[in-house]
């Protein structure tokens, strides 16, 4: 109501306006924020089906299975449901039409030895007045003509209106059943029974009549109902689905996008880890993939760096002195000797280099081939000791061979296994400082050879002693070298049968083991053990007194 005297509305009309206001507010916000969550759910579908790949399978997989299951429990569901209710309706009615007209019938033939029309259509009326069940079911009695001459619902049905459970009745003559649709629209199930009635020749018939719309509302809110459940099963499915989309199938898109990366040369990224699960072991696995590539990579850049290094340092020297001994003419002979001596030292270097690169490029590709023959392997390490005597003297390191009685055959590559004790012996007189000493001894245990070589060097750090047999790896960048040799000598003994054992402490210094098996020929070979560090031999190679 408005307020006539001053033009404005009431107080409750404003108050009432403000209330419709707001629920309409509240309505609509809720309204926005629930189809923002649908479309946030839903949106990994919508993804999948404009996509590819296996989430695309997945999804057209899950969702057909899921589909054609939905359909058959829903069909079966609503089939279960007609049979109970509308079996039942027919079960009791077909029964209680039964029990109803053979009552009827006996009760008839108890009251009339002769029964006429008239006296059926009394007997029909004084029955139907009695019959308790007149508001649940209507109740007629039909006479020989098929007419229905009395009912329980008062009114007389049409003339000439179909009858098919009648008809059915008249051709059986037993009983007869329908179930369709009467003259008013309405869904019933009709029953009739011939009646055996005394001295009446003709069909005349009992037929009961229920109404089947409220056992059809009833079936329809069931059917409504498992409709129901189904959609938000479905909708529970979807839920689960899109939770499985994006923690399963997002982060393996994540971690192929990172594999991208990775594969492109950037090691540095890194996945994050949020589940402890399969795919969160799969980051692991990623994660410490990209680290070991990058540690590769700087290996790599090391090993590169190294080499251009290395291989600088004698092409220089031998540029070097070739424009020097060009210089100085014929008349300075000891400038050209010594030029020259420089020259061939330092390309044996730079072969030698060249050598140990071709040894681990045929190591890394399979191709390192070994030529085996029965040799001395005691000579073979009384070569390299000595080719390294002069070196020790300059450097004023002490250089000692506990060298056997006996020759020690094993069988092997005479060159390779060279290479392996110059690798470990040039190692050791690197890594010693001067005035250091480097024992090289050999042992005999149970038919193997240990070829021993120690140091009282720098020694190498217990985190980093793993790591000296890999490829590329130096524990000290101080020092010269590829950074490919001791994995080079792993792989020649690895290739005999042995063993290349790497003992070390830091600050005291590094044992190096190469274990051979020993070539027996028809006869026992007698060998002895190494003496002890203070029996030093004749063998000495190298004394700084």
């Amino acid at each position: 109501m408005a307020d006539l005297t001053n033009g404005n509305p009431t107080n409750e009309g404003l108050s009432e306006r403000n209330n419709k206001t707001g629920i309409g507010e509240k309505l609509s916000k809720f309204t926005e924020a629930f189809g923002k969550m649908i479309k946030h759910l839903f949106l990994p579908y919508r993804e999948m089906i404009r996509g590819k790949g296996i989430t695309r399978r997945w999804l057209f997989t899950t969702f057909s299975l899921l589909g054609t299951m939905t359909i058959v429990i829903f069909i079966i569901s609503v089939s279960l449901i007609n049979s109970f209710y509308y079996n039942n309706i027919k079960q009791i009615i077909d029964q209680r039409a039964a029990v109803t007209s053979d009552y009827f019938a006996q009760t008839a033939f108890n009251s009339y030895t002769a029964m006429n029309e008239n006296d059926y259509r009394l007997s029909a009326q004084s029955f139907v007045e009695g019959f308790a069940d007149k508001d649940k079911m209507e109740i007629q009695f039909i006479n020989g003509r098929g007419t229905t001459i009395v009912t329980s619902s008062g009114f007389e049905p049409p003339a000439g209106q179909p009858k098919p459970d009648y008809e059915a009745a008249c051709k059986n003559g037993d009983h007869g059943t329908w179930n369709g649709i009467n003259e008013n629209n309405e869904h019933v199930y009709a029953v009739s029974y011939i009646l055996e009635l005394p001295n009446y020749k003709g069909y005349r018939a009992i037929r009961m009549i229920v109404s089947l719309e409220p056992t059809d509302s009833a079936v329809r809110s069931n059917i409504l109902l498992i409709f129901v459940v189904m959609l938000v099963v479905l909708l529970f499915i979807s839920l689960s689905s899109s939770y499985f989309i994006r923690s399963i199938v997002n982060p393996v898109k994540s971690i192929t996008d990172i594999a991208g990366k990775i594969a492109g040369g950037d090691f540095s990224i890194r996945i994050e880890k949020q589940h402890d699960d399969e795919i969160g072991d799969l980051m692991d696995s990623i994660n410490a993939m990209a680290a070991e590539l990058a540690l590769s990579e700087n290996a790599k850049n090391d090993f590169i760096s190294s080499v251009s290094h290395e291989l600088r340092t004698p092409l220089t020297a031998i540029k070097g002195w070739s424009e020097t001994v060009l210089m100085c003419g014929t008349e300075d002979e000891a400038m050209i000797k010594r030029g020259m001596g420089i020259i061939i030292k330092e390309t044996e270097r730079l072969s030698g280099l060249v050598e140990q690169l071709l040894d681990f490029s045929r190591m890394q590709s399979g191709r390192m081939v070994m030529n085996f023959q029965l040799l001395d392997i005691i000579a073979e390490i009384d070569d390299v000791v000595f080719m390294f005597a002069e070196k020790a003297r300059k450097e004023d390191k002490r250089l000692t061979f506990y060298e056997p009685e006996q020759a020690i055959p094993v069988m092997g590559d005479r060159d390779k296994l060279k290479q392996v004790i110059i690798i470990v012996i040039d190692n050791a007189m690197k890594y010693s400082e001067s005035g250091g000493e480097i024992y090289v001894y050999t042992s005999v245990e149970n038919d193997f050879l240990t070829i021993g070589v120690r140091d009282h060097g720098c020694g190498i750090p217990a985190d980093q002693l793993p790591k000296v047999k890999q490829k590329f790896y130096k524990a000290n960048t101080e020092k010269g070298g590829f950074g490919i040799g001791l994995a080079v000598a792993d792989e020649i003994i690895r290739k005999h049968n042995g063993e290349f054992i790497i003992d070390s402490v830091e600050g005291e210094g590094t044992n190096v083991s190469i274990i051979l098996p020993i070539a027996r020929q028809n006869s026992m070979i007698e060998t002895s053990a190494a003496p002890a560090e203070k029996n030093i031999s004749e063998s000495e190679v190298i004394d700084n007194e």
